[in-house]
């Protein structure tokens, strides 16, 4: 389902002027509150900056959305009915006890998503959503590499003087080194969180830059995920690594994307046949820094697989989900998640707005300067999808998610903007000219 004729024109009559303007402070003013770690209790609810941000901005965004001016896709009712289903699951197992919960996931699983709908609509815009969360990552920086070498948190130190925030997650360290965590809740999530801006820096930030200007921005990325030590995050960058080399290797043939599924799906195959355990064991355990660490998701997978078989409709909600004493109730897999917490209809939803996104955005036809925008939008969602395979996403790291899924839609009926057929720009220049015994006016 895409915009129609008579919605393209509303949108350049209307809506990118309003874009522009309104993205101007609500973009830096979400991304900086994504990275802020200070969070208060009212009325039952947690409320930390981003979160204020999205109540505030909820409504607009809705309404925006409502009126027709960005159009209407099938991600936009997917996302709608992943949302709803969240509530419906949390009440058919708890009734309206856990109503502030279901208040704030609703927000959290739409507003990012419908404000990104709302404010990014034309090129300039996507390319400002890139460079804020540049940004944000370039901002947490020296505090976390500050933290891998230290060990010292002095985000979290500062903020605690004005406020409550996430608490310092004391972990063993790696490669010798300390995990750092930055304002985030865990070093897993500020991990991800960075990993995201990799390929976006690269081909929005150094769309027609050189090769330096891509390698000394990007590598800040790289710098700032490396610092997690997160393997989950680590496997993002590889992702899209991997991407961008299979991108220029195989540049001369027309279909390598369709090849590249193609290898891929018949791997899989392969590995269900060939393999002494199914392929979702092996791949979690041979993306972990310990064996340990990968028994442990084996297990979560076996025993939380077969709690999704015996639930699929609503899941469990909050209830504990089926395991030996011995194993901890965290499940290293955010789609896992959500299919253990809510049931297979909201993970389909979920799901199926992704490869929706990816089917309607592969088919655009994109002006030329736009490719590297579809590549690096592209690129870096993935990299997402399959690194969270291994850590289960949350807070502000789960609203770039929703943020991000509605930040390329615009690209469906993109335009460059200096694509104005000529015709129409001599017609417009007549308009305006007014000749007198003097010359033109304008003159």
């Amino acid at each position: 389902m895409v915009a129609s004729t008579g919605t393209r024109g509303a949108l350049q009559a209307t809506g990118d002027s309003t874009g522009r303007s309104s993205g101007s402070f609500i973009l830096p003013l979400l991304f900086l509150s994504f990275i802020l770690p200070v969070y208060f209790q009212l009325a039952g609810l947690q409320l930390s900056g981003y979160r204020m941000v999205l109540l505030i901005f909820f409504v607009p965004a809705m309404i925006r959305w409502f009126d027709g001016s960005g159009g209407y896709y099938a991600p936009d009712y997917l996302i709608l009915g992943f949302a709803f289903w969240t509530v419906l699951a949390i009440v058919f197992h708890h009734g309206f006890s856990r109503w502030e919960y279901n208040g704030i996931a609703f927000v959290e699983a739409t507003g990012p998503y419908f404000i990104a709908r709302w404010l990014i609509r034309d090129e300039r815009a996507f390319r400002a959503f890139v460079r804020w969360m540049f940004i944000a990552v370039l901002l947490m920086l020296p505090f976390s590499v500050n933290q891998f070498i230290s060990n010292n948190s002095v985000l979290l130190d500062l903020f605690s003087k004005v406020g409550t925030t996430y608490p310092i997650i004391p972990l063993e360290p790696r490669l010798g080194f300390f995990r750092a965590q930055g304002p985030m809740p865990h070093p897993i999530l500020y991990g991800v969180f960075c990993s995201v801006a990799f390929s976006l820096v690269w081909y929005v930030l150094g769309n027609d830059r050189s090769f330096t200007y891509k390698v000394s921005r990007s590598g800040g990325v790289v710098l700032a995920t490396f610092v997690s030590l997160s393997a989950g995050a680590w496997l993002a960058i590889v992702v899209q690594l991997g991407l961008m080399t299979w991108k220029n290797v195989f540049a001369f043939l027309q279909k390598k994307w369709n090849m590249l599924l193609y290898m891929l799906g018949g791997l899989y195959l392969f590995l269900e046949i060939a393999a002494d355990r199914p392929p979702a064991q092996l791949f979690a355990a041979y993306l972990t820094f310990k064996k340990s660490t990968a028994f442990n998701r084996i297990n979560i997978f076996v025993y939380a697989s077969d709690d999704v078989i015996r639930n699929p409709i609503f899941g469990l909600g909050f209830n504990p989900w089926t395991r030996p004493r011995w194993m901890l109730g965290s499940v290293d897999n955010f789609w896992l998640v959500i299919a253990l917490r809510y049931g297979l209809p909201a993970l389909i939803f979920l799901v199926a707005a992704i490869i929706v996104i990816y089917v309607i955005l592969g088919r655009a036809q994109l002006p030329s300067r736009l490719e590297n925008y579809r590549l690096g939008y592209l690129f870096s969602l993935t990299g997402f999808c399959i690194a969270a395979v291994t850590v289960h996403v949350w807070d502000a790291t789960l609203c770039l998610l929703m943020f991000l899924l509605g930040a390329g839609l615009w690209m469906v009926n993109a335009k460059e903007e200096s694509d104005q057929p000529q015709s129409e720009m001599k017609q417009s220049d007549r308009r305006r000219i007014r000749y007198t015994r003097f010359g033109p006016e304008d003159t």
